[in-house]
């Protein structure tokens, strides 16, 4: 199963917060947190100490980027530039 928070819950200043309770996790493959800020939810946190595998809401932000310089540029954007620029930032 795969689990998304795209909610508010564990964003700055409120990341001590979680959707979710860590024994819940326990049930997931895949968790992935919308939030960017901090890059390393609780949420995330947790789901990698159960084992499940994680993304985080930069690498949304991420993908997000690559989408727009395409429809703006109608080309391919430098991936491993943009993603380094995005991570350097938060």
């Amino acid at each position: 199963m795969i689990l998304a928070n795209a909610s508010a819950v564990g964003m700055q200043p409120k990341s001590d917060q979680t959707p979710i309770s860590k024994e819940a996790l326990r049930s997931y493959e895949l968790v992935f947190d919308a939030v960017y800020t901090p890059r390393n939810t609780r949420l995330l946190q947790e789901a990698t100490e159960v084992g499940a595998t994680v993304v985080s809401g930069v690498e949304m932000f991420v993908r997000q980027a690559l989408g727009q310089f395409k429809l703006f540029t109608n080309g391919l954007a430098p991936v491993d530039f943009m993603r380094r620029i995005v991570y350097e930032q938060f």
